[in-house]
């Protein structure tokens, strides 16, 4: 492209150089197509576990709380009835 508006040695190699490097990438990104697949498949499984992981903690979290909760009410209650004795 370079070369046909120049039509000079040094933009005819430039042209090549750059002809090349396209097809190397090419060349690159096809030997390396499964891999790409395979780091896709790995990042979707990873996000897919964040997922169930954080929903996991939520849950512990909220029996956590609950738990929390039944035994301020029970030492609650253990106040009350020992005060009264």
């Amino acid at each position: 492209m370079l070369s046909a508006v120049l039509n000079s040695e040094t933009a005819i190699n430039v042209s090549i150089k750059i002809m090349n490097a396209f097809v190397e990438m090419r060349r690159f990104m096809a030997s390396n197509a499964m891999l790409f697949e395979r780091i896709s498949a790995v990042e979707l499984k990873q996000l897919e576990f964040q997922k169930r992981q954080k929903k996991n903690l939520m849950r512990s979290l909220s029996i956590f709380l609950i738990i929390l909760n039944l035994n301020k009410r029970f030492f609650m209650m253990v106040r009350y009835i020992m005060h009264l004795v």
